[in-house]
């Protein structure tokens, strides 16, 4: 039975740095895509072009810094489990 909690607990954690990889990827795209639209705006003789990517790049670092907290609410849950992992050990 201890081993079960145990694995059960691996896996939570395992699946919160997979979330955290994954986050990180769509961040460093996003990113990218940010570089892009500014090369692009940089270029772009049409000013309603420009409006519209620097609005979905203002959307864009939004999305970053939602990505960027969720990373650390995932961190900080997995960091909370580990204590409680191992006093509950301690007790066994």
């Amino acid at each position: 039975m201890d081993d079960s909690n145990e694995f059960l607990k691996d896996m939570h954690e395992d699946q919160g740095q997979e979330k955290i990889d994954k986050l990180k990827k769509k961040i460093d795209t996003t990113q990218y895509n940010i570089e892009v639209s500014e090369s692009i705006i940089d270029e772009t003789p049409h000013e309603a072009e420009s409006v519209r990517l620097k609005e979905k790049n203002t959307a864009r670092k939004h999305a970053i810094g939602s990505m960027e907290k969720e990373i650390r609410d995932i961190e900080q849950t997995i960091e909370q489990r580990r204590p409680a992992m191992r006093s509950q050990a301690k007790k066994e």
